[in-house]
């Protein structure tokens, strides 16, 4: 068995790093969820600034490319998934 360091860590297969990247990803995806679920129950106007909706869309929209660009999964998925939330929070935000 392996001892357990940084190096060691940081250097495992790749296919942990995936997962660990699905992961992260749907805790993104949980929380723009649960941020969008609120704005669509506010009853007063939003409080989320046209920085934050668009600024979100243009990064998930980058890393999107990224994974898309060197094919990797978890990249793609996950982005693809809060690109729509954040797309979804910006046209009900605007509207």
């Amino acid at each position: 068995m392996k001892r357990l360091t940084w190096s060691n860590f940081l250097s495992s297969h790749e296919r942990h790093w995936d997962m660990a990247g699905m992961l992260f990803g749907a805790i993104a995806s949980i929380a723009l969820l649960g941020q969008l679920i609120t704005e669509v129950n506010r009853q007063e106007a939003s409080t989320l600034s046209m920085t934050f909706l668009l600024g979100y869309w243009v990064v998930f929209g980058f890393w999107l490319l990224y994974g898309l660009r060197f094919k990797r999964p978890a990249i793609i998925v996950t982005n693809s998934v809060c690109l729509l939330l954040q797309s979804l929070m910006a046209i009900f935000v605007l509207v």
